[in-house]
């Protein structure tokens, strides 16, 4: 018994594969093509100190302060709510231990809980 398999390989030229990094804004009436500037539709007016010498500044949004909060997100699967979870624990306890170290042994020696920054080898 044999089988034959095919395997069909696509070439992309560097518009295709610049097309997957475009922005995608939902709530637009109109594709983002037709617009040229790249300014929205619905332009707010930016407070002065709003900094407009660098490309591609979004235009100010004030904060919502009545935005539902159990609505919003935060961890995409069990997963990475697990590791995050995990993360933070472990830098509560370095730094807890760290505190607790300079409160007792660390009045003797400085070189526990110590950790060079990049260059101070």
């Amino acid at each position: 018994m044999s089988s034959t398999t095919e395997t069909i390989t696509q070439t992309r030229t560097a518009r295709t594969i610049l097309q997957d990094y475009q922005l995608h804004h939902s709530g637009a009436a109109e594709p983002s093509s037709s617009n040229s500037n790249g300014a929205g539709p619905a332009r707010m007016s930016n407070p002065p100190d709003w900094p407009t010498n660098a490309r591609r500044i979004p235009p100010y949004r004030p904060v919502d302060q009545n935005r539902d909060h159990s609505q919003i997100r935060v961890y995409t699967s069990g997963i990475e709510r697990a590791f995050i979870i995990t993360m933070f624990t472990g830098v509560f306890i370095n730094a807890t231990a760290a505190k607790q170290w300079r409160r007792t042994g660390g009045r003797f020696t400085k070189r526990i809980f110590r950790y060079p920054i990049g260059g101070e080898f």
